[in-house]
């Protein structure tokens, strides 16, 4: 499924780190507000970008050419009040998910065999089990980031058992990444459920 949100973010993100973005329809059509670190960043991009389509092999078969008219916001700092799929601040994962503005949340997806299908998301939860030894951030890092690059992991306790969250840039790493792992030994005795 095309989804202009996770396409902006790839195609930004090649210049610099994107920390904000806010997506909205206009009549003109798709727009989006991305936020770097600095002037600098946005303006290499913006030079780069301008006039130019965004690359095919990012454009899902169905849209043939998206051609980019890039300038300066007067925003200086984006307020994202929520995470969604039409905005996210990349430097607050605190911020409350306001799942109904998400496409396609109110009604659960069914799949064949009529079990709900879980939401898939760049970030993934595990639940480490049968712990024998002390799990850390670098120990995540390395068994979660041979699937791609980690970009954050948080590790807390809740309901007496360990969780990590560990992000991804986008949804397919972190997809293959669970696929991968599921129910598999991070070391002999201890295992990851999602």
């Amino acid at each position: 499924m095309y989804d202009p949100f996770l396409y902006s973010f790839q195609v930004f993100s090649a210049f610099g780190y994107v920390h904000k973005i806010a997506t909205f329809e206009k009549a003109a059509g798709f727009q989006a507000l991305i936020q770097y670190t600095d002037a600098d960043t946005a303006s290499a991009a913006r030079e780069a970008l301008d006039g130019r389509s965004i690359p095919s092999y990012l454009l899902p078969e169905h849209v043939t050419s998206c051609c980019l008219r890039i300038s300066f916001s007067a925003h200086k700092d984006l307020n994202i009040k929520f995470q969604s799929n039409r905005s996210r601040d990349y430097n607050n994962p605190y911020l409350p998910i306001n799942y109904s503005a998400m496409d396609g949340t109110l009604q659960p997806a069914v799949g064949s065999d009529g079990r709900k299908v879980e939401a898939q998301g760049n970030v993934l939860l595990a639940s480490i089990e049968n712990m024998q030894y002390a799990v850390s951030v670098d120990v995540l890092h390395t068994v979660f980031s041979s699937f791609g690059t980690v970009q954050k992991i948080a590790i807390f306790e809740k309901n007496g058992g360990t969780q990590a969250l560990i992000q991804y840039p986008d949804v397919n790493t972190a997809a293959v990444a669970k696929e991968a792992l599921e129910g598999h030994c991070i070391y002999d005795g201890g295992y990851c459920t999602w």
